[in-house]
């Protein structure tokens, strides 16, 4: 909720389930299909396509007469499509979990001034979530330990945003943002981030190379 102008958004989330990383997510003034798939193909333009996606019932998702144009998109790349129970808000647990740390941790006290301070402050907040915050439910780890073998790099070069008070900022202001950037490249997952000056990728055995960003580019360095 905005609470300044009294109006309802709506946050669509995808996450994925063995490591609780968001790998993609809106906030939007309305939850139609077409903003879900927006969602849903950016977070697979950034790290790769899955075998499986699991919904609730939104007609969104679903539809009881003929194909959602969400069911034709995962048909079309060959994900399968799993579809929760209606009244069995378990089967979604993880992404529910999600949405109340969210509540509790940040939106509950925050006041954003409109939708794109909401879109900059939340999307904060889910750095923070992937990258900096343990989860009890995957031994201790940070969603990024476990969902990028080769991301330690990122991780400390976000972890600069803690001594800026950054989830603070996150609820109330817009902190200082270090440079960095994670995917994958061939099924391979990638980091890179700035020391200083430097732009730093390192790959997924641990190999660190100094990238000349003015001359060559990400996909010529891998090769």
């Amino acid at each position: 909720m905005l609470k300044r102008q009294n109006r309802r958004v709506h946050l669509v989330g995808f996450m994925d389930d063995h490591s609780r990383f968001l790998v993609g997510y809106g906030l939007h003034a309305s939850q139609s299909s077409a903003l879900v798939l927006e969602v849903l193909r950016a977070s697979m333009a950034s790290y790769g396509t899955p075998e499986e996606i699991l919904t609730d019932n939104g007609t969104q998702y679903v539809t009881w007469r003929g194909k959602s144009a969400f069911s034709k998109e995962l048909e079309k790349r060959g994900i399968r499509q799993v579809v929760a129970s209606p009244r069995h808000p378990q089967t979604l647990g993880k992404i529910e979990r999600f949405w109340g740390t969210l509540w509790r941790e940040c939106i509950e006290s925050a006041i954003f001034i409109d939708m794109g301070d909401a879109q900059r402050r939340i999307g904060l907040f889910i750095d923070h979530y992937n990258f900096q915050r343990p989860h009890q439910g995957i031994d201790g780890l940070v969603p990024a330990d476990r969902y990028f073998g080769a991301a330690s790099e990122v991780r400390r070069s976000l972890q600069t945003r803690v001594a800026a008070n950054a989830l603070e900022l996150a609820r109330n202001g817009i902190p200082k943002q270090p440079f960095y950037l994670t995917g994958q490249v061939g099924g391979q997952p990638f980091s890179v981030h700035a020391e200083g000056e430097r732009m730093i990728l390192t790959r997924p055995e641990g190999e660190r190379r100094e990238i000349d960003v003015l001359y060559r580019g990400l996909i010529a360095l891998w090769n």
